[in-house]
């Protein structure tokens, strides 16, 4: 099989996931966001939610046997 890396940022990778249904609600991640959330807008949230989720995929990805990097 061939293994390609993709450079760029990770907030690059969260855009492409945009889609994706969000598993938890906004105020529950506002909830384990806790104090710092505060000063965020709903958009930054689901923003942040975005981000996590590709940076999750990504190590998911890495994690597994044969899809890590060698």
């Amino acid at each position: 099989t061939n293994a390609r890396a993709f450079w760029g940022t990770a907030m690059d990778l969260s855009e492409r996931v945009e889609a994706a249904p969000e598993p938890i609600s906004i105020q529950r991640c506002r909830d384990l966001l806790g104090d710092e959330a505060d000063a965020l807008s709903d958009d930054d949230v689901r923003a942040i939610v975005r981000h996590a989720d590709a940076m999750a995929r990504i190590l998911l990805v890495l994690a597994a046997p044969d899809g890590g990097i060698h």
